[in-house]
């Protein structure tokens, strides 16, 4: 058996010995490609575009690796920090606002002449209701914004929808504790 399988045998008709490496080439001699007048160069095929193919390290899958840390602007986490704060203000002032409705009302009526509020008996849970869920947004875009600025990520707009949120909030529990009083009602409808 031959010791590469693979190899081609030679012509049975060729006496001549095999031919070791380099051994019937003269000295001195080198390989030169022929000269053809009429052949045109080759253009050597483009990098890319449409109909090349893809070099072969493109075709494996890229390794991966350590996630690139986000890089947050300076002006974030002092931006976030006041906003939160501010809405921590705003927050005290609607919750002290829903639970002084009853005085602003009572301030109301005296300066039309209206007589005396008399506040109906779900003003209490409205006015509280109203209050409680002021605190709970405040909470809900501090701990975002905390979390945010914990992953590195920018957070500053997390208090601006938070108070943007609030102010729908106090808005339509004031409506509501507006709506249900008949008096007020019914001196805006003769205005």
């Amino acid at each position: 058996m031959s010791e590469n399988p693979d190899s081609v045998p030679p012509p049975a008709n060729d006496p001549r010995p095999r031919p070791q490496y380099g051994e019937l080439a003269p000295e001195g001699w080198t390989w030169q490609p022929p000269v053809e007048k009429d052949r045109v160069e080759a253009v050597p095929a483009p990098a890319f575009g449409a109909g090349t193919a893809l070099p072969p390290q493109a075709t494996t899958p890229p390794l991966r690796s350590a996630p690139v840390p986000r890089t947050v602007p300076g002006w974030d986490r002092p931006w976030t920090v006041g906003l939160l704060a501010f809405g921590l203000l705003a927050t005290v002032y609607g919750v002290f606002s829903l639970g002084g409705f009853p005085i602003a009302m009572q301030a109301f009526y005296t300066d039309q002449g209206l007589g005396t509020y008399a506040p109906s008996a779900s003003i209490g849970a409205i006015t509280t209701t109203g209050a409680i869920t002021l605190v709970f947004v405040w909470l809900a875009a501090t701990a975002v914004s905390v979390r945010l600025l914990l992953r590195r990520r920018r957070a500053f707009f997390v208090p601006i929808i938070g108070g943007a949120v609030s102010l729908v909030v106090l808005f339509a529990f004031t409506m509501a504790a507006l709506f249900i009083d008949p008096t007020l009602i019914e001196f805006l409808s003769r205005q």
